[in-house]
């Protein structure tokens, strides 16, 4: 022992007074070097629960004698662990927030700053401040969707979970339903005891507490039994199942807490208590967290009826801490969530025999559809057939027929599955006294009636695919299009409301280039003259684009419909002299929604534009986002800041409507032209994006791509006036002829004819190319490339006989697939005539993925699928229509609302050139 016994007794003063300064005195009283001061080791918790114990083990280091440790301003549930063994290594802080030191409970909520934490040898002292904030204990619940019918997952055992209740035996529920007449009036109601399924909601507490916790819980549901659709009063079917009620659980129903049958069916946990509701309904309960838990289950049933139901939901609250030290939720105002009820039964989508969910009638006629039932049953089936609330095809507008006990076909929309089967045919036929006063076609949304089938028994659900969209086609005979020879369409394209722009010249009148527009009734709503009489031509194949943008007018947002009409004329035009051989003229017309019902197109500008050479526009396009009129053909001059390759080159050119005092009028912003040695084609463009696309053919080199074969595709996109132009020739050893090109935003499509059957074979380095086998006749192809040139989709367009010469002209896409259109002299379709040139038609699927619905589950209602091996890719051919006329032919196809193919009809009867327009169904069914 030291000897200086007054200053030891002076430095050990404040051990139970001002630490800090004693820790002073004691350094002045020291003139030697001594042991390190004493140091507190670690940091302590900053947070606390209340109800969970607050526990931290600590040491320290330095002095020279047993250390004493102390708090100051420390809140009162908090204290050090009274112990004689102050020489063990380490000292326990500890307490019980809201239940230690007074048991204030939340009083104790907050932050406590500036604790302090001493320690001391008697004469040296170490000290560490620290904060701690109190926070309540939260609840919280968590659930996955119920599926009638199907029991929760058991969670697996842990030492914080509760033992998790019986889910392997099944409850029952005894409720009563409505029964309704055909009108929808409750007549009636019956008493129906249901199996139910065990479903568990967990219950988590943040912090295990010390003590046991109880907590109230509670289902309530939106459901109101008077809420009724507009003009239906209480009692009816559409207020129980109405719009109001569709998404909405019934509590005592659908789910409870508790069956009321339950209790012998399935143990209750000792920790959940169930309490019945004012409607003596097991709908509340309480569940207890014993100590240390934190995670426990509420166990709910979910009725498994036989009515079809949407997904329904409700909600599952906890609304009261009955006992223990914890909070419903962070801030105590209450815990909730939702719980979302999936139905089980059957399910239904109707498509047509090919398997898809689009397709046309004519007025007067009919069409077969299936209807396919997927899903678990014990009996029959039934399901009613309705238009759907956005149909704008109604009731009256169409018929449904079935089979009845006897075969026969009878009006009835009602569809009844016998166990077993599956799959059942009807038919929708549309009445000869349809009337339609608008332009556009009604459409008919054709579904499973959940109106009609909502609350009733042993009805099928809807499938998430059950819709089926049929076009009302009214164009019930071939639009006759030229006049005594005297009017020659050369282009066609379908705008706004249906209407039908064909671009044509009238050979009586100097050739003079016309529009005609259409409805799709068939009746002609303006003749627009697009060149000035005074003017002759010589067949100057105008080709149109239509496009339908949104644009500010008067400080309002309007829709405005504009199409452009671009052709090759030689001699001058009103205005604009001739550059020197054929020029290019364009003409834009346009009116918005502004404007009054009835207006017509008008004229916007004219702009005529060539070079020294012959300049003769292929294709014209207008982007629907800045407006910008895109003009692509071919040149045997030179554009200015152009080189020449020689022979006839493709030029890609933007015109801009610009602002000129009051009037709109065009702007070249760049022309681009590139080409081989040789003539080159240009067939198509794409203005769908902000690089303009071209489409061509060539028979000699482009650039530094270089040749493949006799012929070649080629494709390249522009945005400005300068740069390179990166053109990718592409093609075979053979001759690949192009006569139209597609952008989608997945690859660039190329449709032509060669003599070649393709395939994709991919390389070691991961490239793929494209390879023909030799044909001793002509064969379609579509080929796909990606945006640079990658080769990624093959498929081959043949006639069945593998004799014929195929001819293909335009290329669709329609509903994500690809239509492609021409002529054969041979069988394109097993069993047709051979010889004679006729048109042709077929579908393919490009992503080559099968169509949904099972094809060889019922081949005898469905064509085979025929399948195309491309090497890498398979390729789907979806169907294939040979139109039996001879000396015949498809020039144009195009698109209208994925509903319907509109194609310009070329044939030759008598030596006389007759065309019209003919439509076909997305089925390849010809409709008029």
């Amino acid at each position: 022992m030291r000897a200086d016994s007054l200053p030891r007794i002076a430095c050990s003063l404040g051990r139970y007074g001002l630490l800090l300064a004693a820790t002073l005195i004691a350094t002045g009283c020291k003139t030697d070097t001594g042991p390190d001061d004493p140091t507190i080791l670690g940091d302590p918790p900053t947070e606390a629960y209340l109800g969970v114990e607050y526990y931290y083990n600590f040491g320290a280091f330095g002095g020279e004698r047993i250390l004493d440790f102390s708090l100051t301003n420390a809140p009162s549930w908090l204290a050090l662990e009274d112990t004689s063994n102050k020489a063990r290594p380490g000292i326990i802080m500890r307490g019980v927030p809201g239940l230690s030191g007074g048991a204030r409970g939340d009083a104790d909520l907050g932050k406590q700053e500036n604790i302090n934490l001493l320690t001391t040898d008697g004469e040296r002292a170490g000290m560490q401040p620290f904060d701690i904030e109190v926070k309540r204990n939260p609840l919280s619940l968590e659930s996955d969707t119920f599926i009638e019918g199907k029991v929760s997952e058991a969670p697996e055992e842990a030492d914080n979970r509760c033992q998790a209740p019986d889910l392997e035996s099944t409850g029952s529920h005894s409720y009563e339903i409505n029964l309704f007449d055909e009108s929808g009036e409750v007549t009636a109601t019956e008493p129906r005891t249901g199996k139910t399924t065990p479903m568990l909601v967990k219950v988590l507490l943040e912090q295990p507490s010390v003590t046991r916790v109880a907590v109230a819980f509670e289902l309530t549901s939106e459901f109101d039994p008077e809420a009724c659709d507009q003009d239906f009063l209480p009692d009816h079917q559409r207020c129980e199942e109405g719009d109001a009620n569709r998404d909405e659980a019934m509590i005592g129903r659908d789910i409870v807490a508790l069956g009321s049958d339950s209790a012998g069916r399935l143990p209750i946990p000792d920790y959940l208590r169930y309490e019945r509701d004012d409607n003596n309904v097991y709908s509340r309960g309480v569940v207890t967290l014993e100590p240390g838990i934190t995670e426990c289950y509420i166990r709910l049933e979910v009725v498994d009826d036989t009515v079809p139901e949407p997904s329904e939901s409700l909600r599952l609250t906890l609304t009261e801490i009955r006992s223990g030290l914890a909070a419903l939720g962070p801030s105590d105002t209450g815990v909730r969530t939702t719980l979302v009820i999936d139905d089980n039964e059957p399910v239904v989508r109707l498509e047509t025999l090919e398997g898809r969910h689009r397709d046309a009638i004519s007025v007067g006629t009919e069409r077969e559809f299936v209807a396919v039932l997927t899903g678990e049953r014990g009996g029959s089936i039934r399901a009613r057939l309705a238009e759907t609330e956005d149909s704008v095809a109604k009731a009256g507008d169409y018929v449904i027929r079935t089979r009845n006990e006897e075969d026969l076909w009878v009006e009835d929309p009602t569809l009844t599955f016998p166990l077993g089967v599956d799959r059942i045919r009807f038919r929708v036929f549309i009445p000869d006294d349809y009337t339609n006063p608008g332009l556009n076609d009604r459409f008919l949304l054709l579904a499973p009636d959940q109106h009609y089938q909502a609350g009733r028994e042993n009805f099928a659900g809807s499938a998430d695919d059950a819709e089926m969209r049929l076009n009302i086609n009214e164009l019930l005979t071939p639009l006759a299009l030229n006049d005594g020879n005297a009017f020659v369409p050369t282009d066609l394209t379908v705008g706004h409301d249906g209407r039908l722009f064909v671009a044509g010249y009238d050979s009586d009148a100097d050739d003079r280039v016309l529009v005609r527009i259409y409805d799709q009734k068939g009746s002609l709503l303006q003749e627009v003259p697009v060149s000035d009489a005074t003017v002759v031509l010589n067949q100057p194949d105008p080709v149109i684009a239509f496009v339908q943008r949104t644009v500010t007018r008067d400080n309002t947002r309007v829709d405005r419909f504009e199409f452009a009409v671009s052709y090759q004329a030689v001699n001058d035009i009103p205005g604009q002299s001739s550059s020197g051989g054929r020029d290019a003229v364009t003409t834009l017309f346009w009116f918005d929604s502004a404007q009054p019902a009835g207006s017509e197109y008008v004229e916007l500008w004219t702009l005529r534009a060539g070079t020294g050479g012959h300049d003769d526009p292929r294709w014209v396009g207008i982007n629907d986002s800045n407006g910008a009129v895109f003009v692509a053909g071919e040149t045997t001059g030179r554009w200015p800041g152009q080189t020449r390759g020689g022979g006839q080159d493709s030029f890609l050119q933007r015109i801009d409507t610009v602002i000129d005092g009051d009037a709109r009028v065009p702007d070249i912003a760049w022309t681009r032209q590139t080409g081989s040695s040789a003539d080159d084609s240009v067939v198509a463009g794409s203005a769908a994006t902000a690089s303009a696309y071209l489409f061509g053919s060539t028979n000699g080199a482009i650039g530094e791509s270089g040749g493949q074969g006799m012929s070649d595709g080629f494709f390249y996109s522009a945005s400005t006036a300068e740069g390179a132009l990166n053109v990718y020739q592409v093609g075979t050893d053979g001759g690949e002829v192009v006569a139209d090109g597609l952008y989608t935003p997945s690859n660039l499509w190329l449709l032509g004819d060669s003599n070649r059957n393709y395939i994709i074979q991919e390389q070691d380095e991961g490239n793929n190319i494209l390879v023909g086998e030799p044909l001793s006749g002509t064969n379609g192809f579509i080929l796909g490339y990606s945006s640079t040139g990658s080769v990624n989709r093959a498929f081959s367009f043949g006639s069945e006989d593998r004799t014929g010469m195929e001819t293909f002209r335009s290329l669709l896409l329609f509903d994500g697939d690809l239509i492609a259109a021409g002529s054969t002299t041979g069988a394109f379709v097993d069993g047709a005539a051979s010889g004679a040139t006729q048109a042709i038609l077929g579908r393919m699927d490009p992503d080559g993925k099968p169509e949904e619905g099972d094809r060889d589950a019922d081949p005898d209602e469905r064509d085979a699928v025929a399948e195309e091996d491309t090497g890498t890719e398979i390729a789907t051919e979806l169907w294939r229509v040979q139109h039996l006329a001879d000396d015949a032919g498809f020039r144009v196809i195009a698109n209208y609302r994925d509903d319907e193919i509109v194609a310009l009809f070329r044939q030759t009867v008598g030596g006389n050139v007759q065309w019209s327009v003919l439509l076909f169904s997305g089925e390849g069914v010809k409709l008029n």
